[in-house]
Formats: C-alpha cells, sequence, structure tokens
C-alpha cells in the first residue's frame, strides 16, 4: 500500500471506524436514545453503509445537495441539519417527495416558505442556541419559539420539537467541563420541553464530545454526533478520545529537507489538510497536525517533539527532531494525524482503506455549480 502512494492519500482504519460506530450505537441504545449519525465528516455513501450494517435508519446532513446523495443511496429518514434554506424549496420540495425528511427552522419566513412552496409533510425542529452561538433561536426567546410553533402547526408540516448542536463543548478542555457543557445544554431543552409541553417536542441534540463523554442524556430523545466515526486532534485536546482512537490519517510524500532549519517539506497542504490549527498541549505551540510513521496495521504513535508547522497551498512543512531528521528520506512518506478530520476529508473528497480499496465522497461525485 505504502509504496503505490505517489501524492496525498487519506487513510481510514476501517475497523478502528467500525469500532467506533457499533460502541456509539450500544452507547445509545443501553439508555434508550436514538443515535442519528451526522454525515458530514465521512460524507460517503459506503461509510455510510458501516452505519447501515448497525441498524442505523435515521441520519444528518448538512445540506439539501447532500441529502440528495444519500437519498439516492436509499436512505429514507433524513434531517438536514442546517436552518432552512428558501432559496432551495423547491429542491427540499423534490426531496420530501421521496424521503421522510426532517427541517430545522429559525424564523418565521422559514415557516411561511414551507407551507407555501412544499406541500409533502415534513417534520420540522426549531433550531435552539444553547450557548454555542451559531445558529438557532435563542432559547430565552419564548415569544419567538411560540410564534413558530403556532404557524407550524397551522401549516401542512409537523412541529418535530427542539434542535440543538452543543458547539461550545468544543470549548471544553477535559471530560469534566464537557460534561457540564452538555448538562447546562440539555437542561435548557428540558425547560424548553416544559415550557411548550402542549406541543409535545422532542428533543435532538448532538456533538461528539459529548456523545463521547457524557453517560446521562437528561431528557434528550436523539443525538446526533457526527466527528465520533473518526475522530482527531482537535477531539483528543477536547478530552472526547485518545491519539489511538484517530481512524483517518493524510499519507504525504516527502519531498526535500531543510537542515538549516530541521524542517521536512512534505507534499501535502492546506488544500489538503485545510488551515484548522489547534493550540496542542504537550508543545504548547500551534500545529496543522501531527506526524506518525506508517505501518503495514495503521500509523505508529505521532513522534514526540514533532509537528506540522505550517502548511500553504501544496506544502507542509514539518518541525521534526534531530533523530527523525536524520532518519527521514526523500520519497519517504509520512502519516499526517488531523487537527480537524471533517475539513481533511471533505478537502480530499476521497478515502484509501489500509488494504488500498477505494471509498467515495459526496464533494467528488456531486456537482458543486450546477
Amino acid at each position: 500500500m505504502i509504496a503505490a502512494i505517489k501524492r496525498p492519500v487519506l487513510l481510514v482504519n476501517e475497523a478502528l471506524a467500525h469500532q467506533h460506530i457499533q460502541r456509539m450505537v450500544a452507547k445509545t441504545q443501553a439508555v434508550g436514545l436514538e443515535l442519528v449519525p451526522h454525515f458530514k465528516t465521512h460524507q460517503s455513501r459506503q461509510i455510510g453503509r458501516w452505519f447501515a450494517g448497525t441498524g442505523i435508519k435515521h441520519i444528518n446532513v448538512s445540506s439539501v445537495a447532500m441529502a440528495q446523495y444519500f437519498a439516492e443511496d436509499g436512505w429514507q429518514h433524513i434531517t438536514i441539519a442546517f436552518p432552512f434554506n428558501i432559496r432551495e424549496a423547491d429542491e427540499v420540495a423534490d426531496l420530501a417527495a421521496r424521503v421522510s425528511l426532517s427541517l430545522l427552522i429559525t424564523e418565521p419566513q422559514h415557516i411561511r416558505v414551507l407551507a407555501d412552496r412544499v406541500e409533502v409533510l415534513t417534520r420540522v425542529y426549531i433550531e435552539i442556541d444553547t450557548g454555542g452561538q451559531r445558529s438557532g433561536v435563542a432559547a430565552d426567546d419564548y415569544h419567538l419559539i411560540g410564534e413558530l410553533i403556532t404557524a407550524i402547526q397551522q401549516s401542512q408540516h409537523r412541529f418535530a420539537g427542539f434542535y440543538s448542536h452543543f458547539g461550545h463543548t468544543y470549548q471544553a478542555r477535559g471530560q469534566q467541563q464537557i460534561r457540564e457543557i452538555f448538562k447546562r445544554s440539555a437542561h435548557i431543552l428540558f425547560d424548553l420541553q416544559q415550557r411548550f409541553a402542549y406541543a409535545s417536542p422532542q428533543l435532538a441534540a448532538g456533538d461528539t464530545p459529548g456523545a463521547s463523554v457524557v453517560d446521562d442524556f437528561g431528557a434528550l430523545t436523539s443525538l446526533h454526533p457526527g466527528n465520533f466515526v473518526f475522530y482527531d486532534l482537535m477531539q483528543v485536546a477536547i478530552g472526547s478520545c485518545r491519539l489511538s482512537d484517530i481512524a483517518v490519517a493524510l499519507a504525504c510524500p516527502v519531498v526535500s529537507k531543510n537542515a538549516d532549519r530541521q524542517e521536512i517539506i512534505l507534499y501535502g497542504g492546506a488544500v489538503h489538510l485545510s488551515k484548522e490549527q489547534l493550540l496542542w498541549p504537550e508543545l504548547g505551540k500551534p500545529i496543522y497536525g501531527l506526524p506518525a510513521a506508517l505501518t503495514a496495521s495503521g500509523w505508529s504513535t505521532p513522534w514526540p517533539g514533532c509537528y506540522l508547522k505550517t502548511v500553504s497551498q501544496e506544502h507542509g512543512v514539518l518541525q521534526v527532531t534531530q533523530e527523525q531528521f536524520d532518519k527521514i528520506q526523500i520519497g519517504d512518506v509520512i502519516a499526517i494525524l488531523p487537527v480537524h478530520s471533517c475539513l481533511t476529508a471533505d478537502a480530499m473528497a476521497g478515502y484509501r482503506t489500509l488494504t488500498g480499496e477505494r471509498l467515495d465522497h459526496f464533494k467528488a461525485a456531486w456537482p458543486a455549480i450546477e
């Protein structure tokens, strides 16, 4: 496999990804939660089938086009976990006629457009901002929430409940902080459920740190994490997983060495990894990835004291120890553990398993411009 690599390749450890899927399925089943995995991380029909093999029926996606992509592979229950884009109302209407579709709204205009242009019933969640400060209705804006519930109930669509991405768990450092943020956020949703009990709202939420660490999910009905299938360095820094849990690595050829700076130049830059960086605790420095040796069974633990220092479009610059500098040769292939596996997967738009099998990706198969 290593001998065949000529340019950057995103490798996935299939066995490890399967373990992550099975562990999350077992965890949610044990507490009576529905697991609705977010497919925006892997965006692969073939990897999606790994989930289907465990009995998963309902998935999250992050766009209408991604929903269409997975609907064509047989998925019948799909939530578009992104605020309704009124410019895609016709596409949503077509999709709703083919699958059981759930949508997120945050604005009165959303439901007016849905009522006017999407005839087939959809399940509609009101997205709630529980502290992540991305999208969603403020959790204490009871007037707007009540107005949206009434508008949904007066339309041909069905009010499903409240949905929230607990994205502020990504600011946590350590499992205790993850648990505290998750508990506060889940309690906010529970308060809304009690306040608007007349509408029988379900509670949907999800984030990989919380899903990985928390055992008490309160009143949640369904859990919607995505990154857990691969994990990454960000999740390690947060406390969601260990380095040995990371199931993807970018294989990068070595193209040059700089002895003066003790740096290794890789064919593997921002267009392959993204420009996401992370302050790595053990180094006290921002990194773009950690290097490791490729092995027959995947890759080694990251090399101590070494890190991906900078990335430009195609270049990656590794800062390494003298010992590693002396070992590395031009033409070697090095594994880079990504800071954010979702963005690396999106950038690479395809995978190879450790046995060399190619795996598809939505971005490579679906036209970005129509």
